[in-house]
């Protein structure tokens, strides 16, 4: 507990720094925001929107009335977390370690701005669920429970994290989905979230991913199906053949995600993580 309290001020520290760096003043720029909030109905007027007639209202009020709308101010970040067996490794800082920081860097910050955070945590079952709430208590204890969080499940369903997101979210809101995507058909399910509210894909990747080791004989383990694979990678050619294999697969993810509107970033576990946060944020705040 003494080691995650410790862990958490740092990236508290952290965070300000992304704050401070870029954040204030255009942090709310950099997403799509809420969309727009029911203010009042008020009497129609030649020429409004007819779609935006109420009838609930018209029908008590016996003449014909409109909704008027408002700009929804208040940002509602849900970050999907992918903690499957596949996030974790043999090495200290395993790509589950920076897909945590990530998720604690991002909370705190939005929560800094004053806006609500909700979070999910996901294998092949929904492992914990926090609704979007504001406050540092509350953003400490969730990011707290994140770290401190002994997966039940193993594999990794990205589309049933996905279709629980779209189910709990009512209204538009920013999504950000960091996983190492591992996973097969969930494009549906991402392509739906797509359409209602603003999705970020944080792609985790490690070195030990696409770069095989110079071994004459070496056994690759998947560690959610627990099926084995012995390879002897020792040629160049093999290795070469891997490594563009893998270069191959996240290209192709970068574009299926970008097709469907969805902002990328790819981080890998050796990265300066606020460097990578502000780098991407600067690029989405030049592209919008």
């Amino acid at each position: 507990m003494k080691q995650h309290a410790s862990r958490l001020k740092k990236l508290k520290i952290k965070s300000q720094k992304l704050v401070d760096s870029f954040f204030a003043g255009d942090y709310s720029s950099l997403f799509k925001g809420s969309g727009l909030e029911f203010y009042e109905a008020r009497p129609y007027i030649a020429g409004d929107d007819t779609r935006f007639i109420d009838w609930n209202v018209t029908g008590r009020m016996g003449q014909p009335f409109c909704k008027i709308f408002k700009e929804e101010r208040e940002l509602v970040l849900t970050i999907i977390i992918d903690v499957s067996a596949s996030m974790y490794g043999e090495f200290s800082h395993t790509k589950s370690t920076t897909a945590q920081e990530v998720l604690a860097l991002l909370s705190l910050a939005a929560s800094e701005n004053g806006d609500r955070v909700g979070i999910l945590a996901f294998s092949d079952l929904i492992e914990l669920h926090f609704p979007p709430n504001r406050g540092q208590n509350s953003i400490f204890s969730q990011i707290q429970q994140i770290l401190s969080l002994k997966p039940k499940g193993r594999g990794s369903d990205i589309a049933m994290a996905l279709r629980t997101a779209s189910e709990v979210m009512k209204r538009r809101g920013i999504c950000v989905v960091i996983s190492d995507f591992k996973s097969d058909h969930y494009w549906k399910e991402l392509s739906m979230l797509a359409r209602r509210h603003d999705v970020v894909a944080i792609r985790i990747e490690s070195n030990s991913d696409q770069i095989l080791p110079k071994a004459g004989y070496m056994t690759l383990l998947d560690p959610e199906e627990h099926q084995s694979l012995a390879l002897m990678p020792s040629g160049r050619r093999f290795r070469q053949e891997y490594q563009g294999f893998w270069q191959t697969s996240r290209n192709q993810w970068r574009n299926n995600c970008r097709r469907r509107g969805i902002s990328t970033l790819i981080i890998n576990t050796q990265d300066d993580i606020v460097r990578a946060l502000l780098r991407f944020f600067r690029r989405r705040h030049r592209e919008q």
